[in-house]
């Protein structure tokens, strides 16, 4: 069958689905929508936690619209790279974008140029998971509880050190609020990526991270490091034993790292509805929760209007922080 002859009767499909659900925007008659690859940008190297969020989106996408979905993994600048490249990208559909509290809200204040506006250039389709920090500590370190070992941080001023991903990073910057917040004053050493900070920690060569669960599930459940606060207004599901910060009494320690799909700005409303759809149908399927979960992610969803509130609070509060440090990222 010609190609033309296919996109027509597969765009006349799409539009009788989306007929099928009430309330959402249609395009116009003569709308033909996916016509080719849609490609998925992941500002990350493949094998991360929202790497495989973006290839299970990948897989649902690719099942529901009949067009090949491809997954790029463009590390780099912080995730600047990549989210450059998507901004500038043709608003038709067929880039997206699977942005992250650092590329959408904290890199905004964190560099001194930066080549995209999170806010006037993308077009957010919705939240995918997020993830709380956790305060993570080798096991050698001589408490068993989070006021111990603020305890033991504070009589010990300057010699414990705690790993992050990188300058700027979320876990860099909850280390610094966590210090502030607690009075006390570990040392920060930064390191090229996630991986690299857990080993020291395992190894002992520092006392602590400010990690996700997807992070350090592994090491958690071989008791390679012990997780003694979560920065979650709640108990999680996936790691039930470790107390919400809240709880210990220090409200404002609750932040986490997320990821949301996003596509250019100027998109068509219909193509970001039906997206939103899709994403929606894929976050309640029974594979992808569980999915996650062995990961250590808990899904969280969100209506439109309830994440563009949570992204602008976010980034009110990292650029607070961010200007507080007087961190700057040329």
């Amino acid at each position: 069958m010609p190609l033309d002859r296919r996109c027509l009767i597969f765009g006349f499909a799409a539009a009788a689905q989306a007929a099928a659900v009430p309330g959402l925007a249609q395009p116009s008659s003569n709308t033909l929508w996916p016509t080719k690859t849609i490609i998925i940008a992941v500002p990350f190297p493949a094998g991360g936690s929202a790497d495989l969020s973006a290839r299970l989106l990948a897989e649902h996408l690719k099942t529901a619209f009949g067009q090949p979905v491809v997954v790029e993994n463009k590390p780099g600048a912080g995730g600047n790279l990549a989210a450059a490249e998507a901004a500038r990208a043709p608003a038709d559909g067929h880039t997206l974008f699977i942005g992250t509290n650092g590329t959408q809200t904290i890199n905004q204040s964190l560099y001194r140029q930066l080549p995209y506006d999170p806010v006037a250039d993308f077009a957010p389709i919705g939240m995918m998971w997020s993830a709380p920090h956790l305060v993570a500590v080798h096991p050698g370190v001589p408490t068993q509880s989070l006021d111990a070992f603020i305890a033991y941080a504070r009589s010990h001023p300057g010699e414990l050190s705690y790993g992050s991903s990188g300058i700027g990073s979320s876990t860099h910057l909850f280390g610094e609020l966590f210090n502030a917040r607690t009075g006390i004053s570990m040392v920060h050493v930064p390191y090229r990526g996630q991986g690299a900070a857990l080993e020291d920690l395992i190894g002992g060569r520092i006392a602590a991270m400010f990690p996700i669960a997807p992070d350090v599930i592994a090491s958690l459940r071989a008791d390679q490091v012990r997780a003694l606060a979560l920065a979650a207004n709640s108990v999680s599901e996936i790691l039930p034993g470790v107390p919400p910060m809240p709880q210990l009494g220090y409200p404002e320690l609750v932040a986490s790292a997320w990821v949301a799909l996003y596509a250019p700005a100027k998109t068509a409303a219909a193509v970001i509805e039906r997206l939103r759809t899709e994403l929606d149908a894929l976050l309640v399927s029974s594979a992808f929760v569980e999915r996650m979960k062995q990961v250590g992610i808990e899904v969280n969803r969100m209506r439109p209007d309830e994440f563009a509130a949570f992204a602008q609070q976010e980034r009110s509060r990292w650029a607070k922080l961010i200007g507080s440090l007087d961190l700057k990222i040329e």
